[in-house]
């Protein structure tokens, strides 16, 4: 007979694996995305941000086909994945597919894209440069192709993590012919061809704009919305109808922050123009004030440019965060790993529902029940860090004195 697998406990004995100080532990195993990411063979980064996401190491992606490293950011692992793909200069990526949604920001270099359905020759395409933003269908075939003599870099996010994690299949993740009607049908000649229209977000009521292709998101026009601060503007992109991945771009003018708010981790912002920092620390140690409570060593400060990236609120818990244009032009960042509002990736736990009102606690002030931080409350140090760094870079603080009074906070619209 052989030996029983588990064994009961005997008397006043504890089932689980224990060591004699009390304490009942948990062994510690590798999710299949993590397992996925160290089979794929290319480095994986992690950290709480990058300063510019284009000098990490790369190395051979063999099911890939170019050069790439895995960016897991701290917060992120198990629900979105990131990576810088090389394409090799003149050259093209293996042709791909996959039931996971993906978009891609281009960091440097020039080139097209082709698109077609499964078990179909018809190919769409589209052209993309530096700053352009595009999202592929799920599990639409696709094939990066380099136009340039030099290489070109592509900065992917996506929900790979929840598929890998829920199927543990590659097959059924990468090799299942079946097309989304719903998302990659219709007359595809105008597929690709950029949205002009805002409307507002249906959830938040802020400015949306569907379109499958931005073509150079560090300049294209952001409607004002001044939630994060005075003059911040801000967009959200409705791209081949993902349901988990959406986010925001915004834009800070020179010289202007954002209030320190927290929510749940997961958001990482991507720099795509100007020069910035922010800030992020634990709030059940910080508090809403942390140099002042003496905490200020609790503080992370992630300085990035374009191509650089920072976990807003690496967690696990609460973190609040708040983003700084210190340079001389505006700062703009694009939630890059955003969820969709209504969906539960894009709540984060950040709302509420006040009677027959829904309020996002994150762009709502402390004193008002929220998670925002208004300036005339916040920590003395972090106007004086931000006019150092501003004096760094030959810059001046531009946020209106008001701001920074109780009367102040209230003030919905404020200029450019």
């Amino acid at each position: 007979m052989t030996a029983p697998k588990y064994t009961e406990p005997t008397g006043d004995g504890r089932a689980g694996f224990q060591k004699g100080d009390g304490y009942v532990y948990a062994k510690r195993m590798a999710t299949a995305w993590e397992t996925y990411q160290k089979e794929e063979g290319i480095p994986v980064y992690k950290a709480v941000g990058v300063k510019d996401s284009r000098e990490l190491p790369r190395t051979d992606w063999d099911r890939v086909g170019g050069k790439g490293t895995f960016i897991q950011l701290h917060g992120t692992n198990n629900a979105t994945g990131m990576f810088v793909v090389e394409v090799p200069a003149r050259g093209a990526l293996k042709p791909q597919k996959h039931m996971y949604e993906e978009r891609y920001i281009v960091l440097d270099g020039r080139g097209s894209v082709e698109v077609w359905k499964n078990n179909s020759s018809a190919k769409t395409s589209f052209e993309f440069q530096q700053w352009s933003v595009f999202a592929v269908p799920l599990n639409a075939n696709f094939r990066v192709i380099n136009a340039s003599s030099a290489p070109a870099l592509l900065l992917g996010v996506n929900t790979a993590p929840r598929a890998i994690n829920t199927y543990q299949s590659r097959s059924f993740v990468f090799d299942l012919d079946f097309d989304f009607e719903n998302r990659f049908g219709g007359n595809l000649e105008d597929f690709w061809k950029p949205g002009e229209e805002f409307e507002p977000q249906p959830i938040r009521g802020r400015a949306m704009i569907t379109t499958n292709l931005i073509p150079e998101a560090a300049t294209t026009y952001l409607p004002l919305d001044n939630n994060r601060g005075p003059g911040a503007r801000w967009l959200a992109p409705n791209m081949v109808g993902n349901t988990q991945l959406q986010g925001w771009i915004a834009e800070y003018p020179s010289g202007r922050y954002a209030k320190a708010h927290h929510h749940a981790s997961g958001a990482v912002l991507v720099c795509m123009r100007g020069a910035g920092y922010s800030l992020t620390w634990p709030m059940d140690i910080g508090g809403s004030t942390p140099w002042e409570n003496g905490q200020g060593d609790c503080v992370k400060i992630q300085e990035y440019g374009p191509g650089g990236m920072v976990s807003a609120a690496p967690g696990p818990a609460d973190w609040f965060h708040q983003h700084f244009a210190c340079g001389k032009d505006p700062f703009r960042v694009f939630n890059y790993t955003g969820g969709v509002p209504g969906a539960m990736a894009g709540y984060n736990g950040d709302e509420v529902e006040i009677g027959e009102q829904t309020v996002q606690r994150s762009l709502t002030d402390t004193d008002k029940g929220g998670n925002a931080i208004p300036y005339y409350l916040e920590d003395k140090h972090i106007r004086e860090l931000f006019k150092q760094k501003l004096a760094d870079n030959g810059a001046d603080i531009s946020m209106p004195e008001e701001a920074y009074t109780q009367a102040g906070s209230n003030i919905k619209v404020m200029s450019d």
